[in-house]
């Protein structure tokens, strides 16, 4: 006979399992959608600061097929054109970084440019200088004793300035552009004769238009570099252009990645609860429609349709729900999210429906298989149902799909482990940490105030008789807790000490080319105009020509930053004391040794194969210098500190030829007073200032963008937490049921019910708030230690927060049921259950 399935429709247990799994699915699908949207809005933001949404960088003219197949898949396109050279206003001559750029630049985002010297904004543009005039650094006038409106010659020709220059986003920090900026048009470069043989010369071609189009043309333009094996042609894009923009996309992306993964387990707990009720409540039919002549096959059959349309239903239901819900949270919140975000992708509809059949297949499935193995005989024996050995395979299976399914949100291994991998062993040892409390509580109640009354003591002996359910129920809940709290509070620590990684006090102006009898001066200069530490450190220019006495040359290494770098120049310094934010590794710190030794940074010793003990030899002005690995150095680069690759003891480079350099933040401009950095300039004409303010507030608006969507997420996360929690905890209602109704038959009062029921969620609750708080800080230690590299004091008041956030769920979350016990008599409570 068929088994009717509109009958599992209209049972209240089914109807359970599909809202739990359509909160499951809304919850994780408007978390998807919102951080998919967000996270592709901040990645085209983050374009404007290379001016395009890729572009191709070489040393020589690019061959004109590249423009050519531009312009066929319809991308705009524009270019630059970056070199050093000298720049004159009457008798003054200064060194200048001029780029000149076509009409068409920028592609994304825009510049900024002034009328006024000592102008801290300026207003925005997407234009180019007028022909026969140029836009110049503000750095730059007073080196030349020049005003806005004089002519100023480069080559051949003499152009207008025509305004100051006080935004320009893609300026990058290489060594071209430490020079003050000149921008004039691309079409009039050719009359100022400054491009010939050996000229240093970067150019750029910048492309943007539909995503898809540009990644086409990217592909198709590293194959013809790989074909034609194009020398100093790149392709670049956010990635390796602003490594500083992208590390904090990468940190803001695991950010993001975390919500998902924590809404997710959340929603596997529900689940899970949820299965168990509904396998436990359709036992009883099953074992009457096997009476009446059903057969395993049909029982498999058409639990099987019920869990197929739960999962057709709930995923399509819960897909859509999550689509309202996060268009109606971007239309509340309006404007404190970023404007126009772009469409989002179908990953977050396949994603929610994968999650929902691979949450059926873990949770549900299982305990549907072991249903088909109930004996008639369970009509009139309530004997425990045996599981079916097939379905510890599918639970296994659909558990290693939904860790391979959260892996993948995940985009980054070590999010993943730490986080799965956390709460995995938090589960195991919640279970057997709940357990031993229970029972050793139960114990102590027996002779304590804990069970002076009759009702309190059934409780005791009711926990510890059912202890494996009770650690179960315990470990569930605290699992769930543990989730939220790492949301609710774990998260607002994650955040500051996120934006403390930046540290306020981060220098934005470099100054470079100090000559050795201008050191005092300077640094005297800059106390003066109110610098609270100035710094000064030595540097000089040496190229490594061996490595353990064999020469280095650039085709001994496949990585193209291996092959760049040994074949520029490196920075070199000393000292005898480790500089700041700089921490050794491996070795011993030099000192004042006057042993040849070097100390290497991290990177550099990983892309060049270095190891300690490694003999380097750099030639220096002529002048080869040899010494020995003795150290290796991690950085803190997103200090925005003066750093170096090698530093070497005082005696081996004290008396090369040398300059100095340091780095200070130079507070906002102020009415009627000289900025520092161009006060400096115009009492040492020759020192060069690096300007790398214009990028840390685009990093800084971008961080706080991210900071703002990953709050809000946050808080999402935490509203579908506690609906799927209220879940996990109703699922367990039938053993209170039980025990209420053993109470009703030996006469407990309304006063001693509820004090045995509250008593019991208060110690679940207690233990639950216990224990996911010190979950909770374990698992948030772990992830800012070593997955977002910061460090995190230990909030140890969480663990109050999670006592009173359990016991306040708990009895919240049955009031409901205390209500439900106490208007019904023990005969219903017992046929309910």
């Amino acid at each position: 006979m068929a088994i009717s399935l509109p009958r599992s429709f209209r049972s209240v247990e089914f109807a359970w399992l599909l809202a739990a799994l359509i909160i499951s699915v809304a919850s994780l699908s408007s978390v998807a959608y919102l951080a998919d949207r967000m996270q592709r809005a901040f990645e085209r933001d983050a374009k404007q600061l290379i001016a395009a949404d890729a572009l191709i960088q070489s040393d020589q003219p690019l061959p004109a097929l590249f423009e050519q197949e531009a312009i066929k898949k319809n991308l705009s396109i524009a270019s630059t054109i970056v070199f050093p050279t000298m720049s004159s206003v009457r008798s003054e001559a200064r060194l200048v970084a001029l780029k000149a750029v076509t009409e068409a630049y920028p592609l994304r985002g825009h510049l900024k440019i002034s009328d006024q010297l000592q102008s801290s904004g300026g207003k925005k543009t997407t234009e180019i200088p007028s022909p026969g005039s140029v836009w110049v650094d503000p750095a730059l006038l007073p080196g030349l004793k020049a005003k806005i409106g004089d002519p100023i010659t480069l080559g051949q020709s003499t152009f207008k300035i025509e305004a100051v220059l006080t935004q320009e986003l893609d300026k990058g920090a290489g060594f071209l552009n430490f020079a003050p900026r000149i921008m004039m048009r691309q079409d009039e470069l050719n009359q100022t004769q400054l491009i010939g043989f050996g000229s240093r010369v970067t150019y750029r071609f910048l492309v943007a238009g539909e995503e898809k189009q540009v990644a086409t043309y990217l592909a198709w333009a590293q194959a013809q570099i790989e074909e034609k094996q194009l020398r100093g042609v790149k392709v670049e894009g956010v990635d390796n252009s602003q490594p500083l923009m992208r590390a904090t996309l990468d940190r803001a992306e695991k950010f993001l990645s975390l919500v998902a993964i924590l809404t997710a387990m959340v929603a596997a707990v529900a689940m899970a609860l949820a299965a168990k009720r509904y396998a436990a409540q359709q036992a009883n039919p099953v074992a009457i429609w096997k009476c009446l002549g059903a057969s395993r096959r049909q029982v498999l059959l058409e639990h099987g349709k019920a869990s197929i349309l739960i999962a057709v239903a709930g995923g399509a239901c819960g897909a859509f729900l999550g689509w309202l819900g996060h268009q109606g949270l971007l239309y509340f919140l309006g404007d404190l999210l970023v404007a126009d975000l772009p469409a989002a992708s179908l990953w977050p509809l396949v994603w929610s429906l994968l999650v929902a059949i691979v949450l059926l297949m873990g949770f549900v499935w299982p305990p549907l298989l072991a249903l088909s193995d109930v004996s008639p005989l369970k009509v009139i024996r309530r004997d425990v149902m045996a599981r079916h050995p097939a379905a510890w395979l599918l639970m296994l299976f659909g558990l290693s799909s939904f860790f391979i399914l959260l892996f993948s949100v995940a985009k980054s291994v070590p999010l993943a482990i730490f986080t799965l991998g956390g709460f995995a062993l938090a589960a195991c040892v919640f279970m057997l940490a709940s357990w031993c409390l229970v029972k050793v509580s139960a114990n102590m109640a027996e002779h304590t105030w804990l069970g002076q009354h009759v009702a309190q003591r059934f409780v005791w002996q009711s926990l510890s008789r059912r202890s494996w359910f009770t650690g179960l129920q315990i470990a569930s809940l605290a699992i769930a807790i543990m989730a939220l709290l790492l949301l609710a509070v774990i998260r607002q620590d994650l955040l500051i000490a996120w934006k403390g990684s930046s540290p306020p006090d981060a220098p934005n102006r470099f100054l470079i080319n100090i000559q050795p009898e201008q050191k005092d001066p300077v640094n005297q200069s800059l106390k003066n105009a109110g610098v609270d530490r100035v710094v000064l450190y030595p540097m000089v220019r040496g190229r490594l020509t061996h490595i353990n006495d064999q020469m280095v040359m650039p085709n001994q290494f496949a990585d193209n930053r291996a092959q760049r770098l040994v074949d520029r120049e490196f920075n070199l310094s000393y000292s005898a004391t480790l500089p700041e934010k700089n921490k050794i590794t491996s070795g011993q710190w030099h000192g004042n040794t006057q042993q040849a030794e070097v100390s290497i940074e991290k990177g550099l010793a990983k892309t060049l194969a270095l190891n300690l003990g490694d003999t380097l030899i750099f030639d220096i002005a002529g002048i080869p210098v040899k010494a020995t690995i003795t150290s290796i150095r991690e950085l803190d680069w997103g200090s925005m500190r003066v750093n170096f690759f090698a530093i070497l003891p005082p005696h081996l480079l004290a008396e090369m030829p040398q300059t100095w350099i340091t780095a200070y933040q130079q507070k906002p401009l102020q009415a009627n007073v000289m900025p520092i950095d161009i006060a400096l300039v115009a009492k040492f004409p020759n020192i060069t200032v690096v300007d790398i303010e214009s990028a840390l507030n685009q990093v800084q608006d971008v961080l706080n963008k991210l900071s703002a969507a990953v709050e809000l997420l946050f808080g999402f996360t935490v509203i579908a937490g506690m609906l799927v929690l209220g879940a996990a905890l109703a699922s367990s209602q039938d053993e209170r049921l039980k025990d209420a109704a053993l109470l009703k038959t030996l006469g407990a009062s309304q006063a001693q019910l509820r004090r045995a029921f509250y008593t019991e969620l208060t110690v679940i609750g207690f233990i639950s708030g216990l224990l996911a708080s010190i979950g909770a800080i374990g698992v948030g230690w772990s992830l800012a230690e070593f997955v977002f590299e910061f460090n995190l004091p230990i909030p140890w008041i969480v663990i109050l927060y999670g006592v009173i956030f359990g016991v306040l769920v708990c009895v919240i979350g049955g009031l409901w049921l205390q209500r439900k016990i106490s208007r019904a008599s023990a005969c219903e409570v017992l046929r309910s259950v």
